[in-house]
């Protein structure tokens, strides 16, 4: 179990995909000394290292994670530095941490949730009237331009092309977007006040050992396999194959951070006042 969680953390730690995004992420959520701060959906932890590298005193931290394995690895890099680890599922954590928290961070997790909007809803109650959900999508799976492809997304249009996939990729213009997210973010109960689009720079070649499709691969194959391990290696191999398509379509990393407050109804407004005890 260890092996695996100290695997996906030396194959995501050098990739600029998470490096950057979570960076980023936790510039946009404004955090300073005081504060508490969820890292929900994560992973061995490069959020939180963000975030306590931003703010290195001070702040109050829980970090959730589904998996134990991935958790121990998060928790062999931060330490005593959290206060709280969960290996818990998204949503059900929410009833773990006491209290309500200035900051939810979430990067590029929240769709690998079963149920996304129920996650919303679930940390809705929990953050302060004044704190935010921020989370980050992955440019493969959200329409920021329709020209605006990834190269993980040529890579499975290349696959389904060969035959190799079964199950074409969604078109670019089906895939959620800033107006279809922040309708989901006002249907769990949230205001939106945030929408960044980043774009991810790369050094290696994509389908080359060292790119960020080759890493990304290794920890997400896209092809089946009779077990990880062989799942990988057929997927690896499939990649030389797709470089032309990756550089004609001018394919490139993106992801999209988004930040929300609570939206209070009138009756959460005065509970919040009167200290959660309306006046006789």
């Amino acid at each position: 179990m260890g092996e695996w969680g100290e695997h996906v953390h030396a194959v995501t730690a050098q990739m600029a995909l998470y490096r950057e995004s979570a960076r980023r992420l936790c510039e946009l959520a404004e955090l300073r000394p005081g504060m508490t701060v969820v890292d929900l959906g994560a992973g061995t932890g490069l959020t939180s290292l963000a975030a306590l590298d931003i703010v290195p005193a001070g702040l109050h931290l829980t970090v959730v994670e589904a998996s134990p394995a991935l958790l121990a690895a998060a928790r062999a890099r931060i330490g005593e530095r959290a206060l709280a680890y969960h290996a818990a599922d998204a949503a059900a954590a929410a009833d773990l941490v006491p209290g309500k928290v200035d900051r939810v961070l979430c990067n590029l997790a929240l769709l690998s949730f079963r149920d996304p909007e129920g996650v919303l809803r679930a940390w809705r109650g929990k953050i302060k009237p004044t704190g935010r959900f921020c989370f980050s999508l992955s440019g493969t799976w959200f329409n920021a331009l329709r020209d605006q492809v990834t190269p993980q997304y040529v890579f499975l249009q290349e696959l389904h092309r060969q035959g190799a996939l079964s199950r074409r990729p969604p078109g670019v213009d089906r895939l959620p977007n800033r107006r279809s997210v922040e309708g989901t973010l006002k249907g769990a109960g949230y205001k939106p006040d945030g929408y960044e689009v980043q774009e991810i720079p790369t050094t290696a070649p994509e389908t080359e050992p060292g790119g960020e499709l080759y890493n990304l691969m290794r920890i997400r194959p896209a092809l089946p396999g009779q077990d990880h391990a062989d799942a990988v290696a057929r997927t690896l191999a499939a990649l030389p194959g797709a470089a032309a398509a990756i550089e004609a379509a001018g394919a490139r990393w993106r992801v999209v951070h988004f930040t929300a407050q609570p939206a209070l109804t009138p009756e959460e407004i005065l509970l919040e006042r009167f200290g959660g005890r309306l006046p006789g």
